[in-house]
């Protein structure tokens, strides 16, 4: 009978504490840490000493966990608005195997080019030389140099859409 008071007693502080903590912060879930931390401290408060009112002496702790919370909110940084700034600029490692795999395809369909295709693909996409300067080194017209341009961009295209790595627009 003693231990049935005493559960419905606790059961009720328990109830009284939800409310009132949820009603000072607003939240089902921090509120219901601190009441259990409430508890967890009363416990262990009255394993040295005798408390004489429970009720108010968990309505002090459960207020003083409250401030508690609101200090440490306060005083954390906003991260809100720094989520970019805490991004990783890295690639994956998925993207960083399927990079590896374009990089390696491209270099063999580089390597099988003919000889003249290859050259004058090299110099004019990436050293970035001038149609007319390879068109004279080359004694080919500007029309040739950009024929084994468009034709080298080709055959890169397909060796990339053979094993499936072409990321861009297909047509």
């Amino acid at each position: 009978m003693l231990a049935d008071r005493a559960r419905r007693s606790e059961s009720a502080l328990h109830g009284a504490l939800h409310r009132f903590v949820l009603g000072s912060i607003r939240d089902h879930a921090d509120s219901d840490d601190l009441v259990q931390e409430t508890f967890v401290r009363l416990y262990a408060y009255r394993g040295q000493k005798t408390v004489e009112d429970v009720s108010a002496f968990c309505f002090a702790i459960a207020r003083n966990l409250i401030r508690g919370r609101f200090r440490r909110h306060r005083s954390a940084p906003d991260l809100t608005d720094a989520s970019e700034d805490l991004m990783c600029l890295q690639p994956c490692a998925l993207e960083t195997m399927i990079y590896r795999q374009r990089v390696a395809v491209l270099a063999a369909a580089i390597e099988a080019m003919p000889p003249l295709r290859r050259e004058v693909f090299l110099r004019r996409r990436l050293d970035g030389d001038a149609a007319a300067t390879i068109s004279r080194d080359l004694e080919l017209s500007t029309a040739a140099i950009e024929k084994h341009v468009s034709r080298a961009i080709a055959d890169l295209r397909r060796a990339l859409e053979r094993r499936g790595l072409w990321i861009g627009d297909p047509a």
